[in-house]
């Protein structure tokens, strides 16, 4: 009807927005590809705007299709979550580094509320509470992965229908398990956060966790509680769409327009501008600041040299080429970066291709079925492979290290 239509084309309006300003920050960092560590997780972030959104129209104009749409973005969903747990780590200098700093934290970060700990126990900081973070937040990529194709089979089998409650409803266990299951990746998300914070505050961290929480957290949440709603008689048939449609639609119509929001505030949390060449931050944050001294950048850090004059210690900035910086105006606190920076930013075709790759994830998740549960008295639960028992570790061959 009239109604149907004027929807369509109101979310249709709010995706036309939304799809600019996204591939706009994606396409900044495509062609400043300084930290390719570090920036394929960001554009793999930045991809979960344009394509919700994208997904959530086409589900609003093919309705018999919605469910095949939105396995695609709920698989896209637990890329990205896995994605930003490893931006975090690659932030902090990687994982034997951010585990060597998790060490030296204080041991309540690792202690659980009452039912946490029931069931977990308590974490040893290092690299026990790292993997327990990881492996936290894995489980529900992989869990995802898991209903996603059972959602799909069951749905070309007439066998599954959404905010059926009762006892012979394959809807009812997979929420049970999805909504246990998240709920736990986001705990482990925020602990992780609470414990690397301090690491963090140079990259507006808050901002990054708000947007990644609102994603796919809040939007998670939303279509569970529209399908609660439905299945106690809250939503009624509007235009010429049944209570059913309406249930299916709504949330679809929801995310075109909050998709909006986030991609104005992922230009905000993510810019490019972050992962340029620590001289071209320099100078371009020289330039804004009108001359004053780069001392909020992440990438402070300092070389020492002698002065030929005396046998006291000078401090010289060198750069790539191994050139002395004479600059009075850059920080004498300079510290090197802990990301690998590149002299030159790697080709667009080539950023694409290691954004796409999701080798990490796969090895990972691999990684859980045979391998490791951390427990909090620092011993292994398991063995992974070959690998030994260690304080609270694993330890790989440099056979098996470079196979994962």
């Amino acid at each position: 009807g009239h109604m149907n239509q004027t929807l369509y084309w109101i979310a249709g309006c709010f995706v036309l927005i939304t799809v600019p300003i996204s591939v706009l920050g994606i396409v900044q960092h495509l062609v400043n590809w300084y930290m390719p560590q570090v920036q394929k997780f960001v554009v793999r972030i930045l991809f979960m705007v344009p394509i919700f959104s994208i997904q959530s129209w086409f589900s609003l104009f093919f309705h018999s299709a919605s469910p095949y749409l939105t396995a695609i973005r709920e698989l896209y969903e637990a890329f990205v979550l896995s994605s930003f747990v490893y931006y975090i780590i690659e932030l902090c200098g990687g994982e034997d580094q951010l585990a060597n700093k998790l060490r030296m934290k204080d041991p309540k970060l690792g202690q659980h509320n009452c039912l946490v700990r029931s069931q977990c126990g308590n974490w040893q900081m290092g690299r026990p509470f790292l993997l327990n973070c990881k492996y936290g937040v894995l489980q529900f990529v992989f869990f995802k992965i898991v209903t996603t194709i059972v959602v799909i089979i069951l749905h070309s089998q007439d066998a599954f229908h959404k905010g059926e409650w009762g006892w012979n409803s394959s809807y009812m266990y997979l929420a049970i398990i999805m909504n246990v299951s998240i709920g736990y990746a986001l705990y482990c998300l925020v602990t992780l956060y609470l414990a690397t914070k301090d690491e963090l505050k140079e990259w507006n961290p808050i901002w990054k966790f708000l947007c990644i929480k609102g994603i796919i957290f809040a939007t998670f949440w939303q279509n569970f509680l529209i399908q609660v709603f439905y299945s106690v008689g809250v939503i009624q048939g509007f235009g010429d769409w049944d209570a059913a449609m309406v249930a299916d639609g709504l949330p679809a119509f929801l995310i075109c327009i909050e998709m909006l929001g986030f991609a104005v505030l992922h230009l905000y949390a993510f810019p490019h501008t972050d992962y340029l060449h620590y001289l071209q931050r320099h100078e371009q944050s020289f330039n804004n600041n009108g001359g004053g001294s780069l001392l909020s950048s992440p990438f402070r850090g300092r070389r020492m040299g002698r002065g030929n004059d005396n046998n006291t210690e000078t401090l010289f900035l060198f750069d790539q080429d191994n050139n002395v910086v004479n600059d009075s105006s850059i920080d004498t606190e300079y510290q090197p970066p802990t990301v690998r920076q590149l002299d030159r930013p790697m080709s667009v075709s080539r950023a694409l291709v290691s954004t796409v790759n999701p080798s990490e994830t796969l090895s990972d998740i691999a990684r859980m079925g045979g391998s490791v549960v951390v427990g909090g008295d620092g011993s292994s639960a398991g063995r992974g492979g070959n690998g030994e028992r260690g304080a609270g570790e694993v330890i790989f061959s440099l056979d098996q290290a470079e196979g994962i």
